[in-house]
């Protein structure tokens, strides 16, 4: 009786893995490539949007009021995964949207910019080692 009950339990462990298999749809190559043209886009968007905020005058000047090489932030925006451009182009349009608004002073600004570089440069100093 335990023979048969520990046969019929190892067909069906082979069995069901087979089963489970067969409903997984697999992914086309069409629909990879549209998935990779539109991360590469995505990515492509959020880091121009970053490059114009840190390239923007009042962002340049604040840069060099405080010492920041913005080369080597422009260096190091470049080498950021795609989850941290995506996260830094939202703080930047953040930044952006209430600065128009006034929420933020110039001084206020300045203080955030710098931090931004900061982090920035930081991320690809841990990333690096």
């Amino acid at each position: 009786m335990h023979v048969r009950f520990l046969v019929l339990t190892l067909i069906l462990s082979l069995l069901i893995p087979q089963f489970s298999a067969a409903q997984i749809k697999p992914v086309s190559p069409s629909d990879l490539r549209r998935a990779i043209v539109t991360a590469v886009e995505t990515r492509q968007k959020n880091l121009a949007e970053v490059r114009a905020f840190f390239s923007t005058e009042p962002v340049q000047g604040m840069l060099k009021s405080a010492k920041v090489d913005y080369q080597r932030v422009e260096r190091a925006v470049a080498t950021l995964s795609a989850d941290e451009i995506a996260r830094l182009a939202a703080r930047t349009q953040q930044i952006q949207h209430d600065f128009a608004a006034g929420a933020l002073s110039n001084q206020d600004l300045t203080y955030i910019v710098i931090a931004l570089a900061a982090a920035v440069v930081v991320l690809v100093v841990v990333a690096a080692d």
